[in-house]
């Protein structure tokens, strides 16, 4: 059975800092859907050609590339979901791959208010380098320059929060179903958020 983290959140709940910090100190092995199809793209014109048409990959070859992924690491490594999956047929694709190499899940949601949600995305900078986030303008850490995202608008944030709330509330309902879910209070500084999840996850690793 392999140990497997999901990380669920709206837009600005801190879910990149959090994930880092969740695999840093408990040994995940992050897969992102999203990246794997992104290096992919470079060799294989199928997955090149959806991306520039903007249209969405075959389920197979997300399936396929997520599988590679994992048949590449050891079979006791610890593995962390990020942005996977985000909808019901995703959902139908992770169940199908739990079934084929045995998961022990665990579903996180980060919940914080639509208010706090916009107001801390509509005044965030982001690092177009590493992708680090910070609410107020200045150098990064790894020496690039934040700045202002252009959809980052209170209304594309409106908007982005409703999508959401459409495809992640039967995700979550799921997991909820199965007793594989924890919900975390996302308010505060991401110190706060940090402790109240390493307290759940070391519950949770202790059992």
């Amino acid at each position: 059975m392999r140990d497997v983290l999901l990380l669920f959140g709206m837009q600005g709940s801190g879910k990149g800092t959090q994930g880092e910090r969740i695999m840093e100190k408990y040994g995940h092995e992050g897969i992102s859907a999203g990246q794997l199809l992104r290096d992919k793209a470079v060799t294989d014109p199928r997955i090149n050609e959806a991306q520039k048409r903007g249209v969405l990959v075959p389920d197979e070859i997300v399936e396929t590339t997520v599988e590679e992924k994992i048949d590449s690491l050891d079979e006791d490594q610890r593995i962390f979901f990020d942005g996977f999956p985000r909808s019901d047929m995703q959902l139908e694709m992770y169940k199908r791959i739990t079934e084929r190499y045995d998961f022990k899940s665990l579903a996180i949601m980060i919940e914080i208010p639509e208010a706090e949600a916009i107001k801390r995305i509509s005044t965030r900078y982001t690092c177009p380098s590493c992708g680090a986030v910070d609410f107020k303008p200045g150098k990064c850490k790894c020496g690039g320059e934040l700045e202002r995202r252009e959809d980052d608008t209170e209304e594309a944030v409106k908007k982005r929060i409703e999508i959401f709330k459409a495809d992640t509330a039967p995700l979550v309902e799921y997991f909820k179903d199965k007793g594989e879910y924890i919900e975390i209070n996302g308010v505060g500084t991401f110190d706060e958020v940090t402790r109240r999840i390493f307290k759940e996850l070391d519950k949770y690793y202790q059992e």
